[in-house]
């Protein structure tokens, strides 16, 4: 600004200067107000105090025995030197009959300035802030854990005293009372400053809080869709260890429950037991496979235990002490567990001890919180608490869902099982009955569709007797190898129903005797090869079949008559091996046999083969 205003001199030097001596003047004219323009700048605009953002300030402290002393009192005392320097993270052991006072010297001002003394010292049962004022007066206002943050002279997540400091102030007073030892913390701001640092610490806690409720949320949905218990139990504990979370922070006690004083070192213990309890279900159902019943066992007591101080703490219980021994017990279960599942499954194993790790600084300052101990390094476990929890949530996280993918590849496995006989590699009993009802519901419309085969190896217990089991597995095999080479082709299905027993169903136009043909093949294929199987045995095998129509049946049904026409060949003895099953009948009754009997056929008849009709 000042070489601009210095530019525009001298070009007025030049237009006033015709003559050399004009341009002298001009020169002169424009150097005098560069060189008094810093000046004068200086003069008009007063210099502006760097701001306070955070300050730790020089204070003193010291202790009132009793509790008696009034502030005046106490304030000549400090007047006499007799406080000792304070020092930012001093623990001091607060108890119901001391009261300790902090004395902050504020930095000297020129003009009534608007500040803001913060105390994050969240476990503060009760703090009270003296200012003097110029009348001889005092200016008070009350701030603690005791006293709802409603009434609190600033809704923070922790007690902040706000006051314009006039010039000549040079130090407050503050009281604090308490039940459990304290670190000493103060910070002085600009109110200006101290709002915006207020609003990127509320930014930062609702981003983490909402990232944990967002977890929990997709946990619950795929608990709910897949049935599964290990995204419930994760994310239970998630949920919880948000409000147990907001609780420690101011969160809780700034929005959710503003108007009750004392409740944030409850929601607390009560949230923090029920997602320790969560937490110990969820890390003992991934390492399942690894852990022994009465492992699984104390877990299962453990995680119950956990939902019953939940419970008691809600319902206006201190746990105190035994919240801090519940939480330090479940931790160090959880890291056995995690350490046998890391011997049983290396990768799972690792994430899942990684993050119980990462749990505990969480765990042990939650465990300490209620109770009168230090715990070694508090301060540090303090500020790295937050940052462990959202590492384990994140590694506990990916844990989960490497154990849902392999859940669910596993399930894919066993459906991919269930519809394949493991031994012959046909079909299952479910997928034929699955065609079979599709089948009898397209015969509606067209009567000769399809064909239905039951056939049975009528020898299979005397093979098992002279040979035993591997003479079983193998006729089977042998059994399902004629029906395939005989009559399989594209949309035929043919399926194992148990040892020694299948269905052949065919697609197609059918008339009963093409079906009989078919089935003497089979037959005949059977007996062209004696004495291959063990112990000399040769394939005889029976079937029963049907082609047409059967209306009010379904596949149960009809492959139960079909099975009993078998059953009945096999009781009389006579030798039979193929019986046909007439459409006329109907499969659900025995009525149909008068009126149609079946065409029954013999190992010792001449078979004769022909295509299908």
């Amino acid at each position: 600004m000042g070489t601009f205003i210095a530019s525009w001199a001298v070009s007025i030097g030049v237009c006033a200067g015709r003559r050399w001596q004009g341009w002298l003047l001009g020169l002169g004219l424009g150097l005098g107000l560069l060189l008094t323009w810093p000046l004068g700048a200086q003069t008009l605009a007063p210099v502006l105090s760097e701001p306070w953002r955070g300050l730790t300030v020089p204070a003193w402290h010291l202790v009132d025995g009793g509790g008696v002393q009034t502030p005046a009192r106490v304030m000549s005392r400090f007047a006499a030197a007799e406080g000792a320097a304070a020092r930012p993270g001093e623990r001091v052991t607060l108890g119901p009959a001391n009261v300790h006072w902090l004395a902050v010297d504020l930095p000297a001002v020129q003009a009534p300035r608007e500040v803001v003394l913060e105390i994050p010292m969240a476990d503060v049962q009760r703090l009270v802030f003296h200012a003097p004022l110029a009348d001889e007066r005092w200016f008070l206002a009350e701030a603690g854990a005791s006293l709802p943050v409603a009434r609190w002279p600033v809704a923070h997540l922790s007690p902040a005293f706000v006051w314009t400091v006039q010039p000549g102030q040079s130090r407050v007073y503050l009281s604090l009372e308490g039940r459990q030892p304290a670190e000493l913390a103060w910070r002085l701001w600009d109110r200006t400053a101290f709002d915006r640092h207020a609003r990127a610490v509320h930014l930062l806690w609702g981003a983490a809080l909402g990232a944990m409720s967002l977890l929990g949320v997709l946990s619950l949905v795929q608990a709910l869709q897949y049935r599964n218990s290990l995204p419930l139990y994760f994310s239970g504990a998630c949920l919880a260890l948000a409000v147990a979370a907001a609780a420690q922070g101011g969160v809780g006690a700034e929005y959710l429950w503003p108007d009750s004083g004392g409740w944030s070192q409850r929601m607390f213990e009560a949230w923090q037991s029920l997602a320790q309890g969560f937490g110990l279900l969820f890390i003992s159902g991934l390492a399942r496979s690894a852990l022994a019943p009465r492992w699984r066992s104390a877990c299962g007591v453990l995680g119950v235990l956990g939902l019953v101080l939940n419970l008691m703490a809600l319902s206006g219980v201190a746990l105190g002490p035994a919240a801090g021994g519940y939480g330090a017990l479940v931790w160090l279960l959880g890291c056995a567990v995690a350490w046998l599942a890391v011997r049983r499954e290396r990768g799972l194993g690792a994430l899942l001890l990684g993050g119980w790790l990462l749990l505990g600084p969480w765990q042990w300052v939650g465990a300490w919180r209620g109770t009168a101990w230090a715990l070694p390094g508090e301060g540090v476990l303090l500020r790295w608490a937050p940052s462990g929890l959202a590492l384990a949530l994140c590694l506990l996280g990916l844990a989960l869902a490497w154990r849902c993918r392999l859940q669910r590849d596993q399930a894919v496995q066993r459906l991919a099982l269930k519809r394949i006989d493991s031994l012959t590699g046909l079909s299952s009993e479910h997928v034929v009955i699955e065609r079979l009802d599709h089948l009898i519901l397209r015969q509606h419309r067209q009567h000769r569709l399809g064909a239905v085969m039951r056939i049975r190896i009528a020898n299979l217990q005397a093979i098992f007797r002279e040979a035993g089991l591997p003479a079983l597995d193998a006729a089977t095999l042998q059994a399902s190898q004629c029906i395939s080479q005989v009559v399989r082709r594209s949309g035929d299905t043919l399926a194992r129903l148990a040892d020694g027993d299948f269905v052949l169903l065919m697609e197609g136009d059918f008339k009963p005797q093409g079906v009989l043909d078919l089935a003497q093949m089979i037959i005949a294929r059977g007996l062209a090869q004696p004495g291959r199987l063990p112990g000399g045995a040769t394939l005889r095998l029976q079937v029963t079949c049907t082609a047409g129509f059967f209306p009010g049946c379904d596949a149960q049904a009809l492959l139960q008559r079909l099975g009993a026409l078998l059953d009945a060949m096999n009781a009389t003895a006579s030798g039979r091996a193929l019986q046909l099953l007439q459409p006329g009948q109907d499969p659900a009754t025995d009525s149909g046999r008068a009126a149609t009997p079946p065409t029954s056929l013999s190992w010792s008849d001449q078979l004769t083969t022909s295509p299908r009709a």
